[in-house]
């Protein structure tokens, strides 16, 4: 062996061994971010669960409550009930996963412009965040309305499809 050919297979191996090494970290990278990925699409529907929990509690709410509809919308947060925003907690550990607000919809008739501190047709936009997950938040909204209580007086129609011959 002459001289200069010593060690050449020495710094061959090493080459090798870094190479090794540095996919072997790529490896481990890719892994981890897709790792995180996962999590993260977990993540976002358990969110996008938990913001429905909140629409199916203020979609009640808002129909118990009418009467503070005008309060609540008037900008005014002083004017709003002390329950307003509407919180809950869907895992029993004490912190509020969602949180629920009304908003008006566009319900003036042109040519007056939107005044969105006004309802003037019984409906307005439940909308539910989850703020249990603030990485991936997630809102849901749904328009409902009003009907109003009272006696149903449908069944008091006499002859027909669907009476109880005013059998009340």
């Amino acid at each position: 062996m002459t001289r200069g050919q010593r060690g050449s297979a020495m710094v061959v191996v090493l080459i090798l061994l870094v190479a090794l090494l540095g996919a072997g970290g790529v490896a481990i990278y890719v892994q981890l971010a897709d790792t995180r990925s996962t999590g993260l699409i977990r993540q976002a529907r358990d969110a996008l669960s938990c913001a429905e929990a909140g629409l199916a509690e203020g979609r009640v709410w808002a129909g118990q409550n009418y009467g503070l509809w005008a309060a609540i919308l008037d900008g005014d947060p002083s004017n709003d009930p002390s329950n307003y925003p509407l919180r809950g907690d869907i895992d029993g550990d004490g912190n509020d996963d969602w949180e629920v607000q009304l908003m008006d919809n566009d319900d003036e008739m042109p040519p007056a412009a939107n005044d969105t501190t006004r309802d003037n047709d019984l409906r307005v936009f439940v909308v539910a965040r989850c703020i249990r997950y603030p990485t991936t938040p997630r809102e849901v909204i749904e328009l409902v309305r009003y009907e109003g209580g009272g006696a149903i007086y449908r069944n008091q129609s006499g002859q027909g499809s669907g009476n109880t011959n005013n059998a009340n």
